[in-house]
């Protein structure tokens, strides 16, 4: 009956699949989850293997937050100019980088608002960030640094995050960035992300011309395939907690001409999962992982 607790686990699917508010509290039903989970992604493959005659394709490889990583380790400063130019010669399809507002409205390059203590993003002036010291000697880049860098490859697309902000600051984040975007002619090779469809709404809004993702990693909150058609969105981005929910949703958005994104794809496991399932694209901190 529970055959799914025959199932092995890899090594790093800890990593991979971290505990959520939604899956059980202690570390046993943890794992007994995920073996549920792997059982579900089985019968959904063998389900949409039978009923499609589409032959499985390579999905197009994101660079998360650029390339900040040789084998299985950081070697360099994430959403850098180096992380950049790394995931430039590596010839990825598309690389993905985060954008807030300073406090001085200065479009910066980070992941994270908090820097260290007493320092943020959002909080703090152009100067007082620009003056920090990533780990590895780096240091945070501005928005145009970044494009006039990834304009120098005009094949990889950019995927352009905007990271939550208090009050209409998010508004100003996009005008701003659309300024910089069509200073340099690069909305051709721009895609603009967020977790929350107001922000995707008003990107559209501000820009019509602009691809557009939803970002999602609730499995209860995620607007269905024919949502997002009705909405214009380019592309969706999911968790995979969320599609495994969902795996008939993959094709009706082939169906619709909507992208998908699945991440995080950081071993070759998740990656073979994004290709079956018929993934647009895969996101990943480890190349050289997910093509060995």
């Amino acid at each position: 009956m529970e055959f799914y607790r025959k199932l092995p686990i890899p090594k790093d699917i800890k990593a991979e699949f971290p505990i959520t508010k939604e899956m059980e509290a202690t570390r046993d039903s943890y794992l007994c989850e995920m073996k549920k989970i792997f059982a579900l992604i089985s019968v959904a493959v063998l389900a949409l293997t039978a009923c499609t005659e589409q032959v499985a394709h390579e999905p197009k490889i994101l660079a998360h937050r650029g390339n900040a990583s040789t084998g299985s380790e950081f070697t360099t400063d994430e959403n850098t100019l180096d992380a950049l130019r790394r995931a430039q010669e590596l010839n990825f399809s598309g690389i993905e980088f985060d954008v807030h507002l300073t406090a001085d409205d200065q479009l910066v390059i980070r992941h994270d608002n908090k820097i260290v203590d007493g320092l943020s993003c959002q909080g703090s002036t152009f100067d007082e960030v620009r003056a920090h010291v990533l780990p590895f000697g780096h240091q945070i880049p501005t928005l145009r640094e970044w494009l006039e860098q990834a304009k120098k490859t005009p094949h990889i697309v950019q995927l352009l995050e905007i990271k939550s902000h208090k009050g209409d600051r998010e508004n100003e984040l996009i005008a701003k960035s659309l300024e910089v975007i069509r200073e340099l002619d690069m909305v051709d090779q721009m895609y603009m992300l967020s977790f929350d469809p107001k922000v995707v709404d008003e990107v559209l809004r501000q820009e019509p011309k602009m691809k557009v993702v939803l970002n999602s990693s609730s499995l209860h909150h995620s607007l269905t395939p024919a949502e997002v058609k009705e909405k214009g969105y380019t592309a969706v981005s999911y968790n995979i907690n969320v599609i495994l929910n969902h795996t008939d949703w993959i094709e009706q958005f082939r169906e619709y001409g909507i992208e998908t994104f699945l991440w995080m794809v950081n071993t070759p496991y998740t990656y073979n999962i994004a290709k079956e399932l018929g993934f647009t694209w895969v996101t990943t901190d480890f190349y050289d992982a997910i093509v060995k």
